[in-house]
């Protein structure tokens, strides 16, 4: 991508507030990303008509979930993305209720097709007294290539719960201002080779040793799956030559 072609950076807020922590830690990290030129749109999933993954397969069937709400709009403008920094306060260890509900629905057809592999991501996590970074990481890995991660507590035994805004550590915006100009650098100038993650590598095993065969011995289970394959230019060759006209058929 060159200097001169407009970067679009969204920032997806999890959280059912859209002037929290969350949200505050995220602006930081969105302030370095317009600081380097990239034009910024949230998307507050509080918004949206997101329901429950119905757990039905069809997404690997028909390529597509069958489901009529927003998810594929939002899912669609993430794509359309070329940075999305994914935002959530921790809930019970994981993202909240809003964030996963979304991520259910995305990450059955995403493991086999590795959609958001164009984007880069930036992972943000608050919280009160709890980790943030598996949260951020999870949230990253699922949505583009993780560039990094931050998160924030803000309660105290003193204190209680804190606003982010009014205290915090005097070097986190900058920091999270830093994370956002180096997602930036990355899509403007994305790396030939870079040493994957012990997570992607084992997600790359999955893929190889178990994942593929499946869908190719079972193409009628999988027939969206492959149509992305082909679509993406990942089907492999020894496999659609055998196979001419199957996929215009299932």
């Amino acid at each position: 991508m060159s200097e001169k072609q407009s970067i679009r950076v969204i920032g997806l807020n999890g959280s059912p507030h859209r002037q929290g922590n969350t949200v505050t830690l995220m602006s930081w990290v969105l302030e370095g990303c317009a600081v380097s030129g990239a034009q910024i749109e949230w998307l507050h999933l509080v918004d949206y008509d997101i329901r429950y993954c119905q757990g039905c397969f069809t997404c690997l069937r028909a390529g597509a979930c069958p489901i009529r709400d927003d998810f594929l709009a939002v899912r669609a403008n993430l794509l359309a993305a070329d940075g999305i920094v994914a935002g959530s306060p921790v809930y019970e260890g994981g993202p909240s209720a809003q964030f996963k509900t979304f991520l259910d629905r995305l990450t059955l057809l995403n493991l086999y097709t590795n959609l958001f592999e164009r984007q880069y991501s930036v992972g943000v996590a608050s919280s009160g007294v709890a980790p943030t970074e598996g949260v951020a990481k999870g949230m990253a890995y699922v949505l583009g290539r993780p560039v990094g991660t931050i998160g924030a507590r803000t309660s105290t035994p003193a204190r209680g719960y804190q606003s982010l805004a009014a205290v915090h550590d005097p070097h986190l915006p900058e920091k999270a201002r830093a994370l956002g100009r180096r997602l930036v650098v990355n899509i403007r100038q994305p790396k030939r080779f870079r040493f994957p993650s012990r997570e992607y590598l084992i997600y790359l095993l999955c893929q190889r040793a178990f994942l593929q065969p499946m869908v190719l011995n079972n193409p009628d289970q999988f027939a969206g799956v492959l149509r992305i394959w082909e679509a993406q230019g990942k089907l492999p060759k020894h496999w659609k030559e055998q196979s001419r006209g199957l996929l215009g058929g299932v």
